[in-house]
């Protein structure tokens, strides 16, 4: 985990290493391996162990077709556009969801729809709110974004512009009759639901682009605008950063800028998304607001929510392909086993502190002993990938051959995230003290447990730039 000089990033372990994750830990692939990443949600809000089966049944069948168009289209080397917009437009065709023709109804019992998509490569995007007729509005909104000037078009003279660019639009009948509605209340969808879809990506070209879509709130006030048409507040992308889509209590997302947000933590604070985004849902929004989908500019996939659940998914050129009706602890780290938790964390600490007092002492073999022994082994620093233990040790041993070169080490800082029952994620900061050039900077370690114990499988060092 001592490197020479390269810009600061945060990486996860390739898939190749583990078995896929679970539930639990809904978190991002290796940025050195994943060619394509992408994330859905299809709104967060009511509890699903209240929905009928039927209902769980069709979100969650309406989840995997929309994962699966956007899946194909990046395999085949599509834009990150093309599959936002595929994507949201598929959700927003499935009366299941609170977008499109199964929006929900203002107040005065008509629908009014949001939607917004923004393009990472160039900051280029596009809005529409508050249109009546329109079919698919994400589509209207990346219209707005190649066709015009602006970026936000409302009311008439969105549906207006629609028509003009001969996009398909509907009457009334086309929302009205996707779901049965009582006139005393709400329906199921309805109901303790802030629906909303959206979607995140990064294209094989390393681009990123977001998008969201929705019908609004039940029963809201005619004209009435949250925060996903709104470019910084529901939708964000940059390729620098991160591409973000929101669901929950439009005005709590506008308040906030919570896309702008997150993707602010990571360029100004050197924040990791899932960090960045965390510290989103517990610190700054109340529980019971909403949820967020990321995808960063290398590759990492974020899901998490505080509200009982959220319809989501995500998928990764490693094979990865999962979908959720709610995430356990809203996908943020794992407490639940505590006692469990703390033990390992406890040993991993101890294999760290040692390797800092073996290279401390000089010697290399025992700090590389904590490494996997295997070919399988990949340790990244400085732009490269070194892949198995004896060409690590190699490395190691060609950049700091004496013990003056080593000079003394600290690790501090060390963030845990548990992946699976047998894996952690270990973030933490390093300062290496000599005479000559002193160096710091973070790292990134992928812990799995094997028969011997806890090894370190993957490795990622960056350096701090230096002011």
């Amino acid at each position: 985990m001592i490197r020479p000089v390269l810009p600061f990033m945060v990486f996860w372990m390739i898939s190749t290493l583990s078995p896929p994750l679970n539930a639990q830990a809904i978190q991002a692939e290796s940025s050195s391996q994943v060619q394509w990443a992408i994330a859905i949600h299809g709104g967060a809000g009511g509890d699903p162990t209240t929905w009928s089966d039927e209902l769980r049944a069709l979100r969650k069948g309406g989840l995997e077709k929309a994962l699966q168009i956007g899946r194909d289209l990046l395999t085949a080397g599509n834009t990150s556009l093309d599959a936002v917009e595929a994507v949201i437009r598929s959700l927003e065709d499935d009366a299941a969801f609170n977008a499109g023709r199964g929006a929900v109804v203002t107040e005065k019992g008509n629908v009014e729809l949001d939607a917004s998509i923004m393009d990472g490569k160039t900051r280029g995007c596009g809005a529409i709110a508050g249109v009546t007729t329109v079919k698919n509005p994400i589509s209207t909104a990346r219209l707005v974004m190649t066709n015009t000037k602006h970026v936000l078009l409302v009311g008439q003279g969105a549906d207006a512009f629609a028509s003009a660019e001969k996009v398909p639009l509907v009457g009334p009948e086309y929302f009205l009759s996707s779901r049965h509605r009582s006139p005393h209340g709400p329906d199921e969808l309805e109901r303790d639901h802030f629906g909303t879809v959206g979607c995140v990506a990064l294209d094989t070209a390393g681009n990123l682009a977001a998008g969201t879509s929705t019908g609004g709130t039940p029963q809201k006030l005619a004209g009435r605008v949250g925060d996903s048409p709104i470019i910084g507040a529901g939708t964000f992308a940059d390729n620098g950063s991160c591409a973000v889509s929101g669901t929950g209590l439009g005005e709590e997302f506008i308040r906030n800028a919570v896309a702008y947000d997150i993707a602010a933590q990571m360029i100004y604070a050197n924040k990791s998304p899932q960090s960045a985004v965390s510290e989103i849902m517990t610190q700054r929004l109340k529980p019971g607001v909403g949820g967020v989908i990321c995808v960063s500019h290398d590759g990492q996939i974020v899901l998490q929510h505080n509200t009982p659940g959220m319809s989501c998914g995500a998928a990764d050129s490693s094979g990865r392909f999962e979908t959720f009706l709610f995430l356990e602890n809203g996908g943020r780290t794992q407490v639940a086993d505590a006692d469990s938790l703390g033990k390992d964390e406890a040993e991993i600490s101890e294999l760290i502190n040692g390797q800092a007092d073996a290279w401390n002492d000089g010697d290399l073999d025992r700090f590389m002993s904590v490494y996997w022994k295997s070919e399988s082994l990949t340790f990244a620093s400085g732009g490269n990938i070194t892949r198995g233990w004896d060409a690590t040790i190699d490395r190691y041993r060609k950049r700091y051959p004496d013990k003056k070169t080593m000079g003394q080490v600290a690790f501090t800082d060390l963030e845990f995230l548990r992946l699976d029952q047998a894996a952690f994620q270990v973030l933490g900061v390093w300062n290496l003290h000599r005479d000559i050039d002193p160096i710091g900077g973070r790292f990134t370690l992928v812990f799995r447990k094997q028969s011997d114990g806890w090894k370190i499988v993957h490795d990622h060092t960056s350096m701090l730039e230096k002011e």
